[in-house]
C-alpha cells in the first residue's frame, strides 16, 4: 500500500513463535549477557521457569520483522523512524506485561495509531504503528509498544 491509503485505526495481525534455536541466535547476535540464561538453578529459584525466558527486545524485534512481511506492506519502502513515547499514556513507550518463553506461540496486532507527513519532505510521509502482543495459549497480553515511528514513501 501507499503511504495515502493506510487509515488511522487499521489493523493488522501475524502470529509469531521464537523457538531455542532462534532463542539462541539472538543472544549470540545481541552479545546479550543475563545470568538468569547462563546460570539455570540461580533462574529456577528465582521463579523462572527454564533459561528459554525470552527478552523482551528480542520479541519486539520478531513483530517488526512479521510486521514487514506482511502483504500489505511488502511493497513499501519503509525504515524505523523513531519510537516515541505516548503523550496520552504518559509518554510511555513498551511495556513487558508478563513472562515468554521459548516456543510458546504470539499474535501480534499492529493498530496504525497516526499518520503525517514528515516536515520538508513531498516523498515520505510517518506512520505510527502500535504493537499488541497476546500468548495464544491464555490469550494472555504480554508486551504493547505504542508510537514505533516508520517513515514511509508516498
Amino acid at each position: 500500500m501507499k503511504f495515502e491509503e493506510f487509515m488511522i485505526g487499521q489493523v493488522f495481525k501475524s502470529r509469531i513463535c521464537i523457538d531455542k534455536d532462534d532463542f539462541n541466535k539472538y543472544l549470540s547476535f545481541a552479545r546479550t549477557k543475563n545470568i538468569l540464561h547462563e546460570n539455570p538453578e540461580l533462574a529456577l529459584k528465582e521463579g523462572i521457569k527454564s533459561n528459554t525466558l525470552l527478552p523482551g527486545r528480542a520479541i519486539i524485534a520478531r513483530a517488526e520483522g512479521e510486521m514487514t512481511r506482511l502483504d500489505i506492506f511488502s511493497n513499501s519502502i519503509m525504515l524505523l523512524y523513531g519510537m516515541d513515547g505516548d503523550p496520552v499514556w504518559n509518554n510511555r513507550h513498551t511495556r513487558f506485561i508478563d513472562e515468554v518463553y521459548a516456543g510458546e506461540e504470539l499474535e501480534v496486532e499492529y493498530t496504525i495509531s497516526d499518520k503525517k507527513g514528515e516536515e520538508n519532505s513531498e516523498k515520505y510521509g510517518i506512520l505510527s504503528i502500535d504493537f499488541k502482543i497476546n500468548r495464544l495459549r491464555d490469550n494472555k497480553v504480554v508486551i504493547i509498544s505504542r508510537r514505533n515511528l516508520y517513515r514511509i514513501k508516498k
